[in-house]
């Protein structure tokens, strides 16, 4: 039988104590990188939504109906309800603002710690919010500067302040989808170090 020495047993010790409080260090170190990126995510989806929803100009439009006469000024409204593709973006990052404030909560009780379930959930929004934000930009690039082979007319000439506000809209969106991106690379990242621990 080996015996083994008090030295050797607070030498044990000490190593395990060193390897265990590195551990901790990096799941702290990620839970706060995965809070502040969370936040940012609301931040980012919900100013996305709302400058979204707020956006809306009316205009004065000359109608012509004959030459012999003067044009008719046309009171028209411009509204993100209008148009589909804003709809969506606003939906979408309204269902990624809510999933980012109680993902949030979920994730400060140290007991609910799944994060393959976040990270799936995350790579749900990241695919989301890519989707709703090339629809809106397609769309915002056909107002900006129309589709001569389908006569498809620009607006952004007429309704300026609607189309800078909705491309504002567009880019928070963005923003925030990058932020769930950056949470994907780190949940891969820290699951990738933890199965390398295990198998040291």
């Amino acid at each position: 039988m080996v015996k083994v020495t008090d030295d050797v047993k607070s030498k044990i010790d000490i190593d395990n104590s060193i390897t265990f409080n590195g551990h901790g260090d990096e799941e702290a170190n990620y839970m706060s990188y995965d809070t502040l990126l969370r936040a940012m995510a609301v931040c980012f989806t919900l100013v996305a939504a709302v400058v979204a929803v707020v956006d809306h100009e009316t205009k004065m439009i000359p109608i012509t109906i004959s030459d012999n006469y003067p044009p008719l000024r046309v009171a028209v409204t411009a509204k993100w309800h209008y148009v589909s593709s804003t709809v969506f973006l606003v939906v979408a990052n309204s269902i990624a603002c809510s999933y980012s404030i109680g993902s949030m909560i979920l994730s400060k009780k140290r007991k609910i710690r799944n994060h393959l379930a976040f990270l799936l959930s995350d790579l749900m929004m990241v695919a989301l919010l890519f989707s709703a934000n090339g629809a809106a930009t397609a769309v915002g690039l056909i107002g900006a500067n129309g589709n001569s082979h389908t006569q498809w007319h620009r607006v952004c000439h007429i309704f300026k302040r609607y189309c800078h506000q909705g491309a504002a809209s567009i880019t928070m969106s963005f923003l925030g989808s990058f932020a769930f991106l950056w949470l994907v690379v780190f949940a891969i990242l820290n699951l990738h170090k933890k199965s390398i621990n295990v198998n040291a």
